[in-house]
């Protein structure tokens, strides 16, 4: 099983994936979600932020707390593995930050994503 150092840098990372419409996590996303829960244990200096961001297809309110409920599924899917909770933060962006603007199925679904980041700085610097 690669590390996620490994998987970093050879950048074969799956995304998390949902339920259509939906913040229910799919099976496929356990794996890399319980190696992400590993680093975070293991290393206490490090933090995560989690951000939900969905396509451009349906209303703000809709959109925003898609979002949002997906970042908070992918926090709370780490908490029951042993993240301790003040770890993690989430934020819903809806669709108000798109990867890339294309209004084609590919291109929306690039938008429709979960991305997460490690930081190690204090949580009033990184918002």
């Amino acid at each position: 099983m690669q590390s996620i150092y490994d998987l970093l840098v050879s950048r074969d990372i799956r995304p998390v994936e949902f339920e259509t419409g939906s913040a229910v996590l799919l099976p496929g996303s356990y794996e890399l979600l319980d190696r992400v829960a590993e680093v975070l244990k293991n290393h206490l200096k490090f933090k995560l932020v989690v951000e939900g961001h969905t396509d451009d297809v349906g209303g703000d309110a809709v959109n925003d707390q898609l979002s949002l409920e997906r970042a908070g599924a992918v926090k709370m899917y780490l908490v029951t593995k042993g993240v301790w909770p003040d770890y993690v933060r989430v934020r819903g962006y809806g669709k108000h930050r798109p990867l890339i603007k294309d209004t084609s199925e590919r291109g929306r679904a690039l938008n429709r994503r979960v991305e997460a980041r490690l930081t190690t700085r204090d949580w009033e610097s990184v918002f």
